[in-house]
Formats: C-alpha cells, sequence, structure tokens
C-alpha cells in the first residue's frame, strides 16, 4: 500500500510539472516570437548535421514530424483545439457588430500561444526521435554496467568490503529523477544538442550499477 501511494504521488507530481511547464511554454515563448521557435529548429538542425549527419538528421526530422502529425493532425486534435480557442471565419461573419471584438490582442495573443504550444510538441517529438535513435546501442554499455554492479555486490556478500546504503539511496533518487526529468527537459524552449541522449543513457547506466554494487547483502 505504501508502495502504492507513493507512486501514485510520483505520477502526480510528474504530470502537475508537465502541465506546468506547458503553461510556462505557452504564456512565454509568445513573448519570444515565431522567430524563436524557428531559430530553435534551425540550431538543433545544424548540430544535428554536424554530429549525427544527412542520412540520421534525416530520420530524426522524418520520424519526429511523422509522429507528431499521426497523432495531432490526422486525429483532428490541432484543428479542434484551435477552433475551440478562436473563432472561424464563419463565426466572426455571423457575429455583427462584434466582429473585431478581440481581433487586435486577445485573438493573435491565444493563437501566439496555441502555436508555442504545438510548435513545442513539434520539438518534443523530434527530439524524442532523437532519443529512440540511440536505443539499439543502448545494452552496450546498460548490459555490462548492471552485470558489472551485481558481480561486485556478489563479491561483497563472501568479503568484509561492505555496500553503502547512502550510495545506493542517492544513486536511486539521482537515476530516478534524471528518468523523471527527461520528457520534462525535452520540452524546453532552448536548444539540445544530439549527443545528449547517449550521454543521459551512460549516467543511467552507471547510476544503476552503483545501484546494483550497493545493494544491501544477502547471502
Amino acid at each position: 500500500m505504501a508502495a502504492e501511494s507513493q507512486n501514485t504521488t510520483w505520477a502526480r507530481w510528474l504530470l502537475w510539472l508537465i502541465l506546468g511547464e506547458f503553461v510556462m511554454i505557452a504564456v512565454l515563448t509568445p513573448m519570444l516570437g515565431r522567430d524563436a521557435l524557428d531559430w530553435l529548429t534551425r540550431v538543433e538542425r545544424q548540430w544535428s548535421l554536424a554530429e549525427l549527419g544527412l542520412n540520421a538528421t534525416l530520420w530524426i526530422e522524418k520520424s519526429g514530424f511523422g509522429a507528431y502529425a499521426t497523432i495531432f493532425r490526422d486525429t483532428g486534435v490541432e484543428r479542434n483545439v484551435y477552433e475551440f480557442f478562436l473563432p472561424t471565419q464563419d463565426k466572426i461573419v455571423e457575429s455583427r457588430g462584434l466582429e473585431a471584438l478581440g481581433a487586435n490582442l486577445y485573438f493573435p495573443m491565444i493563437k501566439a500561444g496555441l502555436d508555442a504550444v504545438f510548435g513545442s510538441l513539434q520539438r518534443l517529438f523530434v527530439r524524442l526521435a532523437a532519443v529512440v535513435l540511440w536505443l539499439p546501442v543502448v545494452p552496450l554499455f546498460l548490459v555490462p554496467a548492471v552485470l558489472d554492479g551485481m558481480m561486485s555486490w556478489r563479491r561483497k556478500q563472501y568479503t568484509f568490503d561492505y555496500p553503502s546504503p547512502l550510495v545506493h539511496g542517492y544513486a536511486a533518487a539521482t537515476a530516478k529523477w534524471l528518468l523523471v526529468g527527461l520528457p520534462m527537459a525535452l520540452l524546453l524552449p532552448v536548444p539540445i544538442p544530439p549527443l545528449l541522449a547517449p550521454f543521459f543513457f551512460i549516467a543511467v547506466s552507471l547510476l544503476l550499477m552503483l545501484v546494483a554494487s550497493h545493494t544491501m547483502k544477502r547471502i
């Protein structure tokens, strides 16, 4: 019961943090203008071309934009959200005497916020594709790291070398926060280098090695 309650609390906090980040993006990004999103896309594409090459960059962008289109455009979610918050031309014509209501401030501000949110979602899917690109090589350093930690833990069972609960706790907490923080980091409106993904997986692998190595003795 305690574990289930703790997992529910973690999920609730993660949901609120992600929703808060979306609100921040919707409010702050329009202040920078559409040019800021275009600059962000251009910088990340240049980094990807320089660090990963043309073929990998094309795969990342095609997969990311394709996944976004499948989820938000083909299903009509994007169109429905815009129609819910912004009046169509037919509704503007029907609103006689109120055609210009909000046209100069409110509706442009709402449109800029929606553009920022959906633009950030597009970048999220492209960045997720950049992470997925590295998944086939993750076992090459994840499996040896975990096996090394387990062998070290096994050796400590028969020696006077004791595991450290402090190291175990800090390593487990750090790995958990890295995994929780990854989707939030991918939403940040700042350029993210494509080589961040392999360093992330290496860091998680080393932390899991420490967790396995410093697990309490059981003979």
